[in-house]
């Protein structure tokens, strides 16, 4: 019984034993993916089904509003009123919003907010982009002097889970006041009480902060704050600037990390996965576009990298695709480069090869030293563009000559085995 087995993981399970009901469970399905708060359903549709054949005239295909229709919540004016007045009484405010916005379609709404207010802003990882990392009101590498001072958390569509801390202690003041907006009421206070909890759709509340902000709060009392995260984020990304600058061979992780942000255009889609590689490319490569930077998402998951990839060049043909991946993470789908090459979808890989799995070659370690694989040698044999760099100075000339071959190709990077990333590790923030 297979729809029973997915009931307990799914938002909706059902099976249809009908033809003509296709279209109608097809609609359902989808209603209910999209709605609330999006998640996986399952359609089970036995093989006698699928075989079964029925009069064209007799099959209802609903319309594609009804197939998306979708309710948007608004929050309670009351609730509004109390969050204005915790931004009023706040000195050190912050909002910190995550894929929920961009669900919403919340990306326009949240940046005049921030802006109208003056509040600092970060984003959880899925939601990366949905106002540009290089905003003068983002201080991404501050982040953990922001979370740790802020006396106010506004929380936007994005659970309390392991991904942000759980907003606890001592990553996060235990005495800041929390405001929480959710479409789901099961979230509200979990895992951190909220002072004010609001149950609705991002973009609608947000426009309901909008209006409520509006003449109510006075943004120059947050300057001192500003400049304080200003001042932390300047001296943190000079030093990070110098590490990232090292001419050392093997190659930095970082450095890589480097020229592949300055090598990107500014709309380019990034998708990062691997473990080191995962950690320094989430503090060193910014993002400016929603739904530009994709990863392994909240479970970690290893191997999606390639597989990602191939589904936003398919998607956005034009737009410049680049997958960072840890020779590890790499291993697993490899051999999606044959689908690269068979279809000709022009994805660029760069892999980080330092050894394995936050490479172990004393063996120390049983299972993690995978050697150092000539994974360009693959990729050549698969009909893809491939190229071997242990230069530092060589990355960006190899990235340009991967781009123009016009066909798929993989960059593999030869980078330090001793190389670990000091940002808090997966396990607390992963992206």
């Amino acid at each position: 019984d297979q729809v029973a087995a997915f009931k307990p993981i799914t938002k909706w399970a059902e099976q249809c034993t009908d033809p003509k009901r296709v279209p109608e469970f097809v609609s359902t399905a989808v209603r209910h993916a999209l709605g609330g708060r999006p998640g996986p359903v399952y359609l089970d549709m036995p093989g006698d089904l699928l075989y079964k054949q029925v009069e064209e005239d007799e099959v209802v295909y609903p319309s594609a509003d009804e197939c998306l229709a979708r309710v948007r919540p608004g929050a309670d004016p009351a609730l509004i009123d109390d969050a204005i007045r915790l931004l009023n009484q706040a000195e050190r405010p912050l909002v910190i919003t995550g894929s929920g916005i961009l669900w919403s379609g919340a990306e326009a709404e949240l940046e005049q907010l921030v802006e109208l207010a003056g509040l600092p802003f970060y984003t959880t990882p899925q939601g990366r982009g949905v106002v540009p990392d290089d905003h003068r009101l983002s201080f991404p590498s501050a982040r953990a002097t922001a979370f740790r001072e802020a006396d106010l958390l506004l929380v936007i569509g994005t659970r309390i889970n392991y991904v942000i801390g759980h907003l606890a202690p001592p990553r996060f003041n235990p005495a800041a006041r929390l405001i929480q907006v959710d479409i789901d009421a099961t979230e509200i206070g979990h895992n951190r009480p909220a002072d004010v909890g609001i149950v609705g759709d991002a973009r609608v509340v947000l426009r309901q902060l909008l209006q409520g902000v509006d003449g109510r709060v006075d943004a120059s009392r947050f300057a001192p704050w500003r400049e304080h995260l200003a001042r932390v984020e300047a001296a943190k990304r000079e030093e990070a600037e110098r590490a990232m600058s090292t001419d050392q061979q093997p190659i930095h992780p970082l450095r890589l990390c480097k020229e592949v942000r300055d090598f990107l255009d500014r709309d380019a889609i990034l998708v990062v996965d691997g473990q080191e590689i995962l950690n320094y490319g989430r503090q060193s490569i910014p993002t400016f576009v929603p739904r530009h930077r994709l990863n392994s998402g909240v479970f970690g998951t290893m191997g999606v990298g390639l597989p990602f990839g191939v589904g936003a060049k398919v998607a956005k043909p034009d737009t410049q695709v680049l997958v960072l991946h840890g020779d590890g993470s790499f291993g697993l789908n490899a051999m999606e480069l044959d689908t690269c090459a068979r279809f000709n979808i022009p994805v660029v890989t760069v892999v980080s090869l330092n050894g394995g799995w936050t490479a172990d070659p004393n063996r120390e370690k049983p299972g993690r030293d995978l050697g150092y694989t000539a994974f360009h040698k693959m990729a050549e044999s698969l009909g893809c563009y491939g190229e071997y760099v242990e230069d530092p100075a060589a990355i960006r000339p190899a990235l340009e000559r991967a781009f123009n071959s016009g066909c798929p190709a993989l960059v593999n990077v030869l980078t330090d085995w001793r190389a670990r990333a000091t940002t808090a590790p997966f396990s607390v923030y992963s992206t």
